[in-house]
């Protein structure tokens, strides 16, 4: 269980907290937390978690991939309202959704964008404007080191090591490549200098046209 007392600050009102799992495979699992009106906290893709956080409000389940520690983090915090992916309460009816993600965001700290065309995720990512911080599930990846002989392996398969960029998955399931092209579109405009992921090291970027490379090979 992750000890978020130790919360890492990223930047004003954003803090994340990593999960490290050895089964076959070395897997780093992320979480972003964020403060939001001063006061509440907004979890994205809950990991294993302790009881000290403060007043949760928001648990989302970005992708229809991360949802393993959705209803733990709702059963901790029972107050809070728990987001899924679209589809993902119809993948996993035991667990208790309160809310489908949709847009425009109700967050008014947290823009977000739907990525059309990619039914495997239907993953939602979303933009802190006030510290340029983009947060993403399995968009990006930043793998940098890995002591798993084998997972390296892994990532080399995915086309992810230690780059900044997309895995080759997003190429084979993407169903229509204009309709994500368009969010992906969305996505750049936003001033982003910082991103979050699910799996890697957040990056600090210089602006649209490093984000946009790296989301190259989803318009090839």
């Amino acid at each position: 269980m992750a000890d978020t007392s130790a919360l890492r600050m990223l930047a004003p009102d954003v803090w994340d907290v990593e999960r490290h799992e050895h089964s076959g495979l070395h897997i780093r699992m992320r979480m972003t937390v964020v403060r939001r009106a001063g006061r509440v906290l907004w979890l994205h893709s809950p990991i294993a978690i302790d009881d000290a956080l403060g007043e949760v409000r928001d648990i989302v389940a970005p992708n229809r991939g991360h949802h393993r520690f959705a209803a733990a983090a709702k059963q901790r915090f029972p107050q809070a309202r728990l987001w899924a992916a679209p589809g993902l309460p119809r993948k996993r009816k035991n667990i208790p959704f309160d809310v489908v993600l949709s847009e425009p965001s109700v967050w008014r700290e947290l823009e977000s964008v739907f990525l059309s065309g990619a039914p495997l995720w239907n993953e939602h990512v979303f933009f802190h404007a006030a510290s340029r911080t983009l947060i993403c599930t399995d968009l990006l990846f930043n793998i940098r080191d890995e002591p798993s002989a084998v997972t390296r392996v892994f990532y080399r398969w995915l086309g992810v090591w230690q780059r900044f960029g997309t895995n080759r998955i997003w190429l084979w399931k993407t169903k229509d490549r204009a309709a994500l092209g368009a969010s992906l579109d969305r996505i750049v405009a936003w001033d982003v200098r910082r991103v979050v992921m699910a799996h890697g090291d957040p990056i600090d970027i210089t602006g649209s046209a490093e984000l946009a490379s790296a989301l190259l090979a989803l318009r090839a």
